[in-house]
């Protein structure tokens, strides 16, 4: 059985914009960071940064509602993106979060500079 369902909360490092496909399809990315403290003698914070992708009315509505620093639950599946660099000819690939839903956890967005530059 394979299962790819990933939910994560996090804040939004950037402002979200919206653009559109060449089909006019309104797609959002969006960096989340996603904070976790780490178990041992010190107690250490890690960061984990996550591109996430939102597609249609929901792209329009987040980059209309959120704001850099705003806590945000989201949903979905991962997905790998593979493409060749121009300049060197070499393979290259990135793993983002495809979002099926999302939601705000909190009103307001978190206080700027939260650990939370990328």
């Amino acid at each position: 059985m394979n299962v790819n369902d990933v939910k994560v909360v996090g804040n939004l490092v950037t402002k979200p914009e919206v653009q559109f496909t060449p089909k006019g399809v309104p797609v959002t990315t969006v960096a989340v960071g996603v904070n976790e403290t780490m178990p041992g003698q010190e107690k250490k914070q890690v960061t984990t940064f996550l591109d996430v992708r939102v597609w249609g009315q929901s792209a329009e509505n987040l980059a209309r509602l959120a704001a850099k620093g705003q806590e945000i639950f989201v949903e979905g599946a991962l997905r790998q993106e593979q493409w060749q660099d121009k300049e060197t000819g070499k393979p290259r690939s990135k793993l983002f979060l495809n979002a099926s839903s999302w939601q705000f956890t909190q009103r307001k967005p978190a206080t700027p500079n939260q650990g939370m530059e990328r």
